[in-house]
Formats: C-alpha cells, structure tokens, sequence
C-alpha cells in the first residue's frame, strides 16, 4: 500500500514536472526561437535544437534537484545545445579577403561597382542575417551567450547571472565588452548602421556571383519594411544592433508546442 502510494506520488509529480515544462516551452517559445536561430543561423537547426532540449530536459526531469527554477535549468540545456552548432571565427569573411588582397575595406567595397535589382531582395535580406550571424561567430562565447540572452530572451541581469552561474558584476561586464565588441565589427563596415559606411549587401552579391559562391538562403528575416521606418535611423548605433538581432520565426508556437506534445507522448 505504501509502495502504490510513493509511486503514485512520482507519478503525479513526473506529470506535473512535464505539464510544467511544456507549459515554459509554451511561454517561452518565441525568445527560445530567437535565442536558437541567432545561434544556429537557419530555422531547420533552430527547431532541432529546440526538440533536443526539450527531449533531454524531458527524459532528465527526475534529476532535476529544483536548485534553480525550472526555465533557468532549461535555459542551460538550449544553451548547451546550441553551442553544439556554433564554430566561432577568429576574422571576418571581408578581413580575410581584403588582407588576401591586401586592400583596405573601404578599396575592396569601391572596386564592386553594381546597380541593385529589385529582384535581389531576398536574397539581401538572406545576405544581411548571414553578416549578422558573422559577427556573432567572432563575439566571445559567453559574451556572445551574454549580449543573446539580454537580447533574445530579454532576461535581466540577474537572470543571466543564474543561467550562467556568473556573478551579478562578471554579468554587466561580459554584457557591455560583448555589446561593445559588435560595436566594433559594425562600425565603419556595415551601411545598415550608417549610410555612409562602405559595406552593402548588393555589393556582396555582385562579390559571390563573380566569383561562382554560393548565395545563402535558409534565414527568411524579411524585415526590410521595419528597417526603413524612420525610427531605425534615429536609434544609437546599439539600439540598431539589438533592433537586427531580433528575430521572427516561422513556424507558430501551436504548431512547435503541437510537436512536443506528440513528442512527449512517444518518449
């Protein structure tokens, strides 16, 4: 009798550990997906590394000890798992091209002279998340997890802190050396930031055509109507920075937490 009643009290506390984590996924999803894709950088690795971290949470539920609270625990798996898709570069693409060439930036992008073509815009669009994703791969890691959590997740300081097992301090500071050193790859590069900047993603395009690359696709961030409204051009340069990390998925929460849920049940 005592047995059948421990047991049963697992199992309600089991399902209820399940019902809430679902229920976090089902809160959460929208900055997940954004922390996700900002990681992975195409939206099939984005929802795979979302069931991945679901499924591990799901099956290690039992070990689950409730030091923290359950979204921070599965902060840290999505986290793990998406670092597991991350290759960090040491120079940018244009770095590595214009030291090839050994010319300035500035020479490389006037020496790329190409009128734009409505009909490229999506693949600008595609062209622009690739750029952004770039940049992130050449932020320290726990910067680059830092500025993304603040950014995608919109936790706070103290948040991080706990996801990261960092002190409220190391927090502030590993934020502001990550936001600082986007900064840095943005400024005097990209023209999205600053018309008078160099670097356009038509210019890119006439790049990798003439030289047989492939064009990427894969990121679907059509945002260039938001992109031209006039509050862009009167945020800081680290207002437009946050403004293009954020992200807009394309596969609906009902339709993502629908899966879990079948996955739930299979496990």
């Amino acid at each position: 009798m005592v047995v059948t009643l421990i047991v049963l009290i697992l199992f309600a506390m089991q399902k209820y550990r399940v019902d809430e984590l679902t229920d976090v996924f089902n809160t959460q999803y929208e900055r997940l997906y954004s922390y996700a894709f900002r990681m992975t950088g195409n939206h099939d690795d984005t929802k795979d590394v979302l069931q991945n971290s679901f499924i591990k949470a799901f099956n290690n539920l039992e070990k689950f000890r409730g030091d923290s609270t359950l979204s921070t625990w599965l902060y840290r798996i999505v986290i793990n798992e998406c670092n597991r898709h991350f290759e960090k570069l040491k120079k940018l693409p244009v770095k590595i091209i214009t030291e090839n060439l050994n010319v300035s930036e500035q020479q490389f992008f006037e020496s790329l002279e190409f009128e734009q073509k409505l009909d490229d815009q999506l693949v600008i669009d595609e062209l622009r998340e690739r750029c952004l994703f770039a940049f992130l791969k050449c932020v320290p890691k726990n910067q680059r997890v830092c500025f993304l959590l603040k950014n995608c997740l919109e936790l706070s300081v103290e948040e991080i802190a706990e996801v990261m097992e960092m002190t409220l301090s190391n927090v502030k500071v590993t934020l502001f050396r990550g936001r600082k050193r986007l900064q840095e790859l943005f400024y005097n590069r990209c023209n999205l930031i600053d018309p008078h900047n160099p670097c356009k993603c038509y210019l890119w395009i006439k790049y990798m055509k003439d030289h047989n690359y492939q064009l990427p696709n894969g990121y679907n961030q059509i945002r260039n109507e938001r992109l031209k409204q006039k509050y862009f051009t009167n945020m800081s340069t680290l207002q437009k920075i946050d403004h293009l990390y954020t992200v807009e998925n394309i596969i609906s929460r009902s339709e993502f937490i629908s899966q879990l849920q079948n996955l739930a049940i299979s496990l």
